[in-house]
């Protein structure tokens, strides 16, 4: 470079910095800081945090899946035991007579100490309701193929049903007469296994007349069956400890009852009843006074009516003084007496 060049550039160096400002440049040494190591290394584990390796999304979705298989397991494993348990307890019922029976009964479904799938307490209901019944055997007792908790014999049907988990009410059918038809079933009992009680609707009895003589849907040969037969199943319920009240259906001993009619006696039916007895010498009709009526019969039997007007009622008693009858075995006896109990 020429020395006019250089001084050139000098002088476009001192209009770009100041005087005070090139005098003081100048080039530092580097400054190199020390440190105590052990101090640093401290510190430093102070300050950074410690972190495990985390799970993969793999290794979580591994766990997951064997915990919930696992608790799938333990639901599968109760589930088999509780539907062994079921099965041991149904195959004990094949295996029990009627004392455990009842004892299962009141577990079940009176205070419901023991829990059982609806299977086996159809089976109970079904067994028990046997055992009740079991006299009926003699008459090709069976369940029904066509209706469900119905037992069958030669002669009638009834139906079973347990109510309010502390009763077993009985629904009688009988095949009717050609050509007629009843559409439903009478309620004839009602079993309580808690108090071991059998309770016989009289209202049933009373219907059973009427379907006879009345409406002539069932037969007086029929209820004689039925009365028959029902009998012996009440004598077998007396042995397994039942109390059996009393009822017109029952011929375990002499009729001795009074009941009112909701309806005053006609005059034609009284007429005809006259009639009859007047042409019979074992039967005598009197009057005792009005609206007061005494009908004797054989073997000392008696009938009395009286008659209340004012209340538009009739009261009837009926006495067979040692003989043991039902009412339906009565009237059977006297079927031209059966008008009195019937509108």
């Amino acid at each position: 470079m020429t020395d006019e060049k250089k001084t050139r550039v000098s002088e476009l160096y001192d209009t770009l910095v100041a005087p005070e400002e090139n005098e003081e440049l100048m080039i530092r040494e580097k400054e190199v800081l020390h440190t105590d190591e052990a101090d640093f290394e401290l510190e430093s584990a102070e300050e950074l945090p410690v972190h495990e390796k985390p799970l993969s999304r793999s290794s979580l979705s591994y766990y997951d899946n064997r915990e919930n298989n696992y608790q799938d397991l333990l639901n599968l494993i109760e589930d088999a035991e509780k539907e062994l348990a079921d099965l041991k307890f149904r195959k004990k019922l094949m295996e029990s007579d009627f004392a455990t029976l009842l004892n299962d009964f009141r577990e079940v479904f009176l205070s419901k100490d023991y829990e059982v799938s609806a299977i086996a307490k159809s089976a109970l209901l079904e067994y028990f309701t046997f055992e009740l019944l079991k006299p009926l055997e003699t008459h090709d007792l069976q369940l029904s193929s066509n209706d469900f908790s119905t037992w069958e014999t030669k002669h009638f049907t009834l139906s079973y049903r347990l109510m309010n988990e502390n009763e077993i009410i009985f629904n009688l059918m009988m095949p009717t007469s050609e050509g007629k038809i009843r559409t439903e079933k009478i309620h004839l009992m009602t079993v309580y296994p808690e108090s071991m009680r059998v309770a016989v609707l009289n209202d049933a009895v009373l219907t059973l007349l009427a379907d006879c003589y009345q409406h002539h849907i069932y037969t007086s040969g029929q209820n004689s069956l039925l009365s028959y037969e029902m009998n012996s199943v009440f004598t077998h319920m007396k042995s397994l400890g039942f109390a059996l009240g009393d009822n017109l259906l029952d011929n375990s001993r002499p009729l001795n009852l009074s009941f009112d009619l909701p309806h005053l006696v006609s005059i034609d039916t009284l007429d005809a009843i006259f009639i009859t007895t007047m042409n019979n010498p074992k039967y005598d009709f009197k009057k005792i006074e009005e609206n007061h009526y005494l009908i004797k019969l054989e073997n000392d039997h008696r009938v009395e009516l009286i008659q209340n007007e004012a209340q538009n009622a009739t009261r009837l008693t009926i006495n067979t003084v040692n003989s043991n009858k039902s009412l339906i075995e009565f009237f059977g006896a006297y079927p031209f007496l059966v008008s009195l109990a019937l509108k």
